[in-house]
């Protein structure tokens, strides 16, 4: 096969470093060699490969026409109207990888986690084909439930797009979601809200990858307090500001912001999230989802079916009781999450924890509805004294500490630290992973396969499978914005 320069008579002496394509390589380049180097890397082809790449391809509107060398834009313009009258090959540029779905819209997930936002959009008909993602135990467990998913162990900030573009469509992907860790702008019992630090400009990588996949829209969520954090101590700049900004320069300016209620989407929890929805295209109108739930789900209504497990047993409940609820029905049908081969005939992850006699005493003399504090409240001077010397009180008292779910209500917020934060309605006892997951709406056949039970909240690299939990995006409120997506799209395209 001919070089390129010999074929058209331009000169050149080739491509180099054209990874987007998968094709045969002749020679060898070391790092650090020069660039004129004779064992510079070399890519052989005919001219009716780089036509079809230009036309069909189109490198340069994905910014990475750079990584050519000896070609310009205005020679290759010359070249494409050069007819090759030698070859008729028919080029496939990088579809082996991409195993599209037909109809489907396609999904990238950034600071995907456990995979609550693929699972919910998964549900709704969309396919997400990459995923991005810090923790291990996260890609773990992403990996375990969605294998079709390319998923890439990584800081998102050292991420290329080298990683992402051979896994995606040529002309790019209809939606990027980014719901980047919000501690620093949670104002739920932590310090980190009083940081000014490069977490909070982390939605900065949401946009950078939008950018390199072409994609039409973006989804943002954090906690509603994002709206309210500035950028600096004494700035008089919001951070939310500063994104609509960024959006805006990126060319995502026709965009919605809303605050979402997870209990008007089926969610048996109180967890509102405030969510960006931003579109490359500035005649679409833009909507949030509609409420999909007639009525509030309960606690009892979320945990239907799971047995009681005995603490410090080590045995884990797997087969389902005979109590039902339509919230149940629908955690443990398959065919709605569209996860019919991952069904499995038993409970997954309802273990009970090990606690100390102490602490299970302490369990007891709460009532529903009822934490730590009003223990604190209730029992003062000596008894108090007592509780602590015995340890069924700790010396220090956690204002979300062991709150006691109330059966007709739905649930407080589910955090990353949901284990020490609940106790059941009914038995002296934490949740298990499976009953915390049931009130995050993630169906039962989801397995938490990546991480320990438990792991103290001090390696930020591997989290353990509560705090996977706490920190994922209800999959029934993903649902609901997948249905919407796809309405949007089908109005407006």
């Amino acid at each position: 096969m001919p070089y390129f320069g010999e074929k058209c008579g331009l000169g050149f002496t080739g491509i180099r470093d054209l990874y987007l394509i998968k094709i045969a390589r002749v020679g060898t380049r070391k790092e650090g060699e020069p660039e004129n180097d004779p064992n510079d890397l070399r890519i052989v082809f005919e001219l009716q490969f780089v036509k079809r790449l230009y036309n069909q391809y189109q490198p340069h509107r994905l910014n990475i026409w750079e990584t050519f060398t000896d070609t310009t834009l205005a020679a290759l313009n010359a070249a494409n109207n050069h007819q090759d009258a030698e070859t008729n090959d028919t080029i496939v540029f990088n579809e082996g990888d991409v195993r599209l779905q037909k109809g489907k819209l396609t999904h990238i997930d950034c600071f995907a986690g456990p995979g609550g936002i693929c699972t919910g959009l998964h549900a709704a008909g969309l396919q997400t084909l990459v995923a991005i993602e810090y923790v291990k135990s996260c890609c773990e467990t992403y990996s375990a439930n969605h294998p079709e998913v390319h998923v890439i162990h990584s800081d998102i900030r050292e991420v290329t797009e080298k990683q992402i573009l051979p896994f995606i469509p040529a002309n790019g992907v209809d939606l990027v979601t980014s719901g980047m860790p919000c501690e620093t702008f949670s104002t739920a019992g932590n310090t980190s809200r009083s940081f000014y630090d490069d977490r909070q400009f982390l939605y900065r990588e949401g946009i950078r990858i939008a950018q390199i996949a072409n994609a039409k829209m973006i989804l943002f969520e954090n906690v509603p307090a994002i709206t309210s954090k500035r950028e600096a101590k004494q700035s008089g700049e919001l951070i939310v500001d500063i994104l609509k900004r960024e959006l805006r320069e990126a060319g995502y300016g026709n965009y919605i912001e809303v605050v979402l209620d997870s209990t008007k989407y089926g969610v048996p929890q109180k967890r509102n999230r405030f969510f960006i929805l931003a579109c490359r295209f500035p005649e679409w109108r833009l909507q949030p989802p509609t409420p999909t739930a007639g009525s509030v789900v309960t606690v009892k209504e979320a945990l239907a079916g799971l047995p009681n497990v005995i603490a410090n047993s080590n045995h884990e409940g797997k087969e389902y009781t005979e109590e039902h609820s339509d919230y149940e029905k629908l955690m443990r049908d398959d065919a709605f999450w569209d996860r019919e081969t991952m069904t499995s005939q038993d409970i997954l992850n309802h273990m009970p924890m090990k606690h100390r006699s102490c602490t299970l005493q302490r369990f007891a003399l709460l009532n529903q509805g009822e934490s730590l504090k009003n223990l604190f409240d209730r029992y003062q001077g000596e008894e108090r004294e007592r509780l602590q010397k015995e340890r069924i009180l700790p010396k220090k008292m956690f204002i979300k500490r062991n709150y006691r779910l109330i059966p007709n209500e739905p649930s407080p917020t589910v955090t990353s630290h949901c284990l020490d934060e609940f106790v059941h309605p009914d038995y002296d006892r934490a949740l298990t992973v499976r009953e915390c997951a049931r009130l995050q709406s993630f169906p039962d056949s989801y397995n938490f396969a990546g991480g320990p039970y438990i792991v103290p909240h001090i390696d930020r690299t591997v989290q353990d499978k509560y705090e996977q939990i706490g920190d994922a995006v209800p999959p029934l409120l993903a649902y609901a914005w997948g249905r919407k997506i796809k309405e949007l799209f089908e109005t407006n395209d």
